[in-house]
């Protein structure tokens, strides 16, 4: 029951964000498909915890027989409504509806076929099919085949259309939903395959020396999250990015604030008033998360160190520079890590000069990091790193 609790849960999560998706775009039909199909698997699973521990009480009783019926119905249109939602995404409209009603006579022809076996089936016959126990079970097995059958082609046939699809997608998270959908989809088929055989093995002869939901199980619990949460990634998965860049972001703003705090606190005229929340400038100039000005932000404290750098050029003394990268070169430091103690060093020095100097030689000019935003905090990070490691 836990297990079917929470898949019933990720469904009607999932559902609740596609119906969220559907209000945005009443007239889309792959939407439309697919908040049916995640409402079709919600109601099947709920149907499956109403006939949970039905086989303790034998024969299983009729209603609950007829619950479980309907409850693979539900799954069997589920999947067709899946299969819609990967039609209207790809073909026009009318193409997709022409094929929508051919799928739609062979879900019709399925769910018939299997309907006339399962009430041919004596409550000996179901209650045995309930619990896997095919060789007493004549037509219940065939019923049960019947739907595991046509569960595996649909399946195996989304999970196909997923993977040729996912390579053909320009969007990134379209292509990520899809392979999440394939490898629930590919689950799916594991699970086909193994009711199919469990099915149709006692009709040789052959008993299993394991359960059949020994294996079904574990299948079932990757399936139909995997297959049902890979129709929502292109939905979310863009403000995964979106929280993903803020947090970049973010960080790299904390982390320039001791180097940008020493500038700008010589040379307060760089800065500007952005504003901030009710804890003061200092928590807003180092703490504040500003998730809607992050990115202006963030600039904004690159453009500012690199003015008060410049501003700070007639304070800084070549000599303390090459004095420092001496002893970077005894710390053991190579590459930018090496200049930019040189470069903190130096700047520090110069932070507590009051008289301009007369430089013996040209100052020493940072890298050239052009306008790449990327490649500025990257050193200036570097900088600002061994500027908070200086003695206060």
């Amino acid at each position: 029951m836990p297990i079917i609790i929470a898949i019933l849960l990720t469904t009607v999560l999932s559902l609740g964000y596609m119906v969220r998706s559907l209000v945005l775009s009443p007239a889309n039909h792959a939407l439309r498909a697919a908040c049916g199909a995640m409402l079709a698997m919600a109601v099947a699973i709920a149907l499956g915890a109403v006939t949970s521990g039905a086989h303790l009480i034998h024969p299983m009783s009729p209603v609950k027989w007829s619950i479980s019926v309907v409850q693979h119905a539900f799954t069997m249109s589920s999947l067709y409504l899946i299969m819609l939602f990967f039609l209207f995404s790809v073909h026009p409209a009318p193409a997709a509806t022409r094929l929508a009603k051919r799928h739609g006579a062979v879900l019709l022809a399925g769910i018939g076929v299997m309907t006339a076996f399962a009430t041919m089936a004596t409550p000996d016959d179901y209650s045995a099919g309930f619990v896997a126990h095919y060789a007493e079970a004549p037509f219940s097995s065939v019923y049960l085949a019947i739907y595991a059958a046509y569960l595996g082609v649909m399946v195996l046939t989304v999970a196909l259309l997923s993977a040729r699809w996912s390579r053909l997608a320009s969007d990134v998270w379209i292509r990520r939903g899809m392979a999440v959908g394939a490898v629930g989809c590919a689950a799916g088929v594991v699970y086909s395959a193994i009711k199919v055989t469990y099915t149709l093995l006692p009709r040789f002869g052959i008993t299993p020396a394991v359960g059949e939901m020994v294996l079904t199980g574990p299948v079932i619990l990757v399936a139909v999250p995997l297959g049902i949460v890979g129709l929502t990634v292109p939905g979310w998965g863009p403000r995964l990015t979106a929280l993903t860049r803020w947090v970049q972001r973010y960080r790299a703003h904390h982390q320039l604030h001791s180097l940008w705090a020493a500038l700008t606190g010589r040379f307060p005229h760089v800065t500007m008033d952005l504003g901030g929340t009710r804890l003061g400038r200092r928590w807003d100039d180092k703490w504040a998360p500003h998730p809607r000005e992050m990115d202006l932000r963030l600039h904004l404290r690159v453009v500012q160190i690199w003015d008060a750098r410049r501003a700070l050029t007639d304070y800084c003394d070549p000599a303390e520079y090459d004095r420092a990268l001496a002893e970077a070169d005894r710390a053991g430091l190579t590459g930018d890590e090496r200049e930019a103690f040189a470069e903190a060093a130096m700047l520090t020095a110069a932070l507590d000069r009051t008289e301009r100097v007369e430089p013996t030689g040209p100052v020493h000019a940072p890298p050239a990091v052009e306008a790449d935003l990327a490649r500025n905090v990257a050193w200036l990070r570097k900088v600002s790193r061994f500027v908070a490691a200086q003695p206060s």
